[in-house]
């Protein structure tokens, strides 16, 4: 998995922060709906401890997996649960009304803002002590809550939790497992604002964070549908983050969801910049980045320079190669795309020629 391809969010159209028209359907109650409990959570008489947003939009296909895994989360943790449709155009709105009914607080937007806007207006509703937020395409192993809850009561100065994820294709089939330790992200509880800025090892569907820690992410700046990475560092910016070894969530790889369609619309790639530009030259912590900000830049130049040549885009892939060589000579021999990079300039053919005879490490 490359540096920033775990993050992704599910709307599209043109952003607006500004107020919009919502219709809600039902609202916080009938904890037991949610989540079964001899006997109930006496927090749950001031209100939920957590809160968990789901966008969507033109989800019919998967929202259900994903509301029903919500039902499925053990601890009988009081919960608010906020599902808020993006305008969507399909079966998703018939989908979705049938959880009001289980306490869900179903948000429908009269038109499709987005992804950013559409989660900035989620925030607003927000009641919870901590925030949990995915996307309706993935889905939560029962542990999720149990094990994240335990993580940031250990560990009460930490903004956020996370940990590792199962891939999935579009048929709900499991595949490889990845995480923070893929990225060499060792367990605990420890200032990962750099290491995060290098690499984006944190799976949306596994964070578990404080209510005001999230709030330092909101609003997310217009047009930023591809947000997680945003938001996760600026959660990071300024408190610790908890890795905990376990799996408990599904990330779904489709080809309509933003895992693939960023590649194709550029959109990921100027997300990416925008997001570098923030916490490189305009964080608190700029000073203390100074010397690695370089070689930082060329790492996600490169990076997006291989997903353009993974998808055949040559133009845009040699512009990013051309960018890391210039942030960072080093990336000759660091990037392992030097290869591709001499692909391009001889030309596909003769690229692919050679690789049909050189099959192993490109």
């Amino acid at each position: 998995m490359n540096a920033t391809s775990l993050g992704r969010t599910g709307s599209r159209s043109t952003q607006s922060c500004e107020p919009m028209n919502a219709i809600a359907i039902g609202c916080f109650g009938r904890q037991s709906a949610l989540q079964p409990s001899n006997s109930p959570d006496p927090r749950s008489m001031n209100g939920p401890l957590i809160s968990i947003i789901v966008n969507v939009y033109n989800g019919e296909r998967y929202v259900g997996d994903c509301l029903d895994a919500i039902r499925r989360l053990q601890g009988g943790f009081p919960l608010q649960v906020i599902v808020i449709d993006d305008a969507s155009s399909d079966r998703t709105a018939k989908i979705i009304r049938r959880y009001g009914d289980a306490g869900f607080e179903i948000i429908h937007l009269a038109e499709n803002v987005g992804a950013a806007a559409a989660i900035n207006h989620a925030f607003m509703l927000v009641r919870g002590e901590f925030v949990a937020r995915i996307d309706y395409d993935d889905r939560y192993h029962p542990n999720f809550l149990v094990d994240s809850v335990d993580a940031l009561q250990r560990h009460p100065d930490a903004a956020f939790v996370c940990a590792a994820v199962r891939m999935m294709d579009s048929e709900g089939v499991p595949n490889v497992t990845t995480g923070p330790a893929d990225y060499g992200e060792e367990p605990g509880c420890r200032d990962r604002f750099a290491s995060m800025l290098e690499r984006h090892f944190v799976a949306a569907p596994t964070i578990l964070g404080r209510t005001s820690h999230w709030r330092r992410a909101i609003p997310i700046p217009t047009g930023m549908n591809f947000c997680d990475w945003y938001m996760n560092l600026a959660m990071a910016e300024t408190a610790p983050v908890v890795v905990i070894d376990k799996i408990i969530a599904d990330y779904r790889v489709h080809p309509l969801n933003m895992h693939a369609t960023k590649v194709f619309d550029g959109m990921g790639e100027r997300v990416t910049l925008q997001v570098l530009d923030r916490f490189l030259c305009n964080s608190p912590r700029r000073a203390e980045l100074a010397p690695r900000a370089s070689a930082i830049m060329a790492l996600h130049h490169a990076d997006w320079g291989n997903k353009y040549f993974g998808a055949r885009m040559d133009a845009d892939a040699s512009r990013c190669y051309r960018a890391a060589l210039r942030s960072d000579l080093t990336q000759c021999w660091k990037g392992r795309f030097i290869h591709r990079y001499i692909g391009l300039l001889v030309g596909r053919r003769i690229y692919d020629g050679v690789k049909r005879l050189v099959p192993r490490g490109y």
